[in-house]
């Protein structure tokens, strides 16, 4: 019976890609006033707006995120006295079909102006879980092919696994396109500029132990 410290250990690698199958639109209004009230009214009412129309267009509830909500000061050339404010809320939409994308840009840009800003377009997969399934698949087998081989060069052969550990899970969140004016991701998404989605990539790094027999 081989002793309970006979063993080998490996280190595998697995990867799975697919392509993207929801665009992710950072989005932001900026909106000036006199005062911190009147700032705040203006980006309130922009946003408003930008969330109305995308639930209009199908947008679903849980795919609006509000991200961030700001108010600062603009101070005057000499940097003493400030001579009005700024007010930006920030959303995240996730858009589960790209045609939709232009039309939703083109929008909101009609709707609200100049006070609309793109912060960032990415592409990302909904639901990742099979893709890790499927990396962890070829990890598992990566480690296993180096383990036999290696008993197999030292005249042993494997017994059952002792242990194991998933040391790395990586990949398929928003993979970030660019971060570009209005009007620029509003020509991109009309079709005038090759968009190619390509594929996202996940991959998972584990350690596994066998026995010796």
């Amino acid at each position: 019976m081989p002793h309970m410290d006979e063993f080998v250990e490996m280190t595998g690698t697995g990867t799975a890609s697919a392509p993207p199958d929801v665009v992710v639109l950072d989005l932001s209004v900026r909106a000036p006033g006199s005062s911190v009230a009147a700032a705040l009214g203006s980006a309130d009412q922009g946003m408003a707006a930008v969330i109305g129309l995308a639930k209009e267009r199908g947008v679903r509830p849980s795919d609006l995120q509000t991200t961030s909500a700001s108010v600062y000061p603009q101070y005057d050339r000499e940097g003493v006295n400030v001579n009005g404010y700024v007010a930006q809320q920030s959303l995240r939409l996730r858009v589960r079909e790209r045609d939709q994308v232009g039309l939703l840009i083109s929008a909101f840009s009609d709707a609200i102006g100049n006070t609309l800003t793109i912060d960032n377009i990415s592409l990302q997969i909904a639901d990742p879980a099979p893709l890790f399934t499927e990396a962890r698949r070829g990890a598992f087998a990566d480690a296993e092919g180096k383990a036999r081989q290696f008993a197999s060069l030292a005249g042993r052969s494997l017994g059952q696994v002792v242990w194991l550990v998933d040391a790395v899970s990586s990949g398929a969140g928003p993979m970030p396109m660019a971060v570009m004016a209005a009007d620029t991701a509003k020509r991109m998404y009309a079709g005038s500029t090759p968009v190619e989605m390509g594929e996202n990539s996940v991959s998972v790094i584990i350690t596994v132990r066998w026995a010796w027999t």
